[in-house]
């Protein structure tokens, strides 16, 4: 199966950076370091970080979260259908449930017209994705876009 990048976008629209741009946290998982490493901080605003080789990398994100507001959070990791593949962890609609805590985390730290796009060519090929799409929607209070 063909595995591609992913990036998990959420936009806060209510909040911008102080010079006009909005606040970007972008999260680079290290299995797509290489693929994702032309990646670099060109604004101000954007905060450009690598997750740790250890660790629940979804409490990691909400830790960043709660240390500032970003207006954006992208998340650059491997999908396949109906998988969201960290370094650590394998994400499927069977398993989110594990997961549903450190999500909801998410929803705390986020604002409430807060969106997520995720980028991916695959993860939603099939029902498990379109399921664990769901699900993250369910826990994040979020709208979840996949686009390709």
């Amino acid at each position: 199966m063909k595995i591609s990048a992913l990036s998990l976008f959420v936009f806060f629209l209510s909040t911008f950076y102080l010079s006009g741009q909005a606040a970007s946290l972008i999260v680079i998982d290290p299995l797509v370091e290489n693929v994702a490493g032309n990646i670099k901080s060109t604004d101000p605003g954007q905060v450009v970080i690598t997750l740790p080789d250890e660790g629940n990398p979804l409490k990691f994100i909400a830790n960043k979260l709660k240390e500032s507001q970003y207006d954006e959070i992208h998340l650059y990791v491997l999908t396949k259908p109906g998988s969201i593949i960290f370094d650590e962890i394998n994400i499927t609609s069977e398993n989110i449930g594990d997961y549903s805590a450190d999500f909801s985390e998410w929803r705390s730290f986020a604002k409430p017209e807060s969106t997520i796009l995720i980028h991916s060519e695959n993860l939603i090929s099939g029902q498990e994705g379109q399921s664990l799409i769901d699900k993250i929607t369910e826990f994040t209070g979020k709208a979840v876009i996949v686009k390709n």
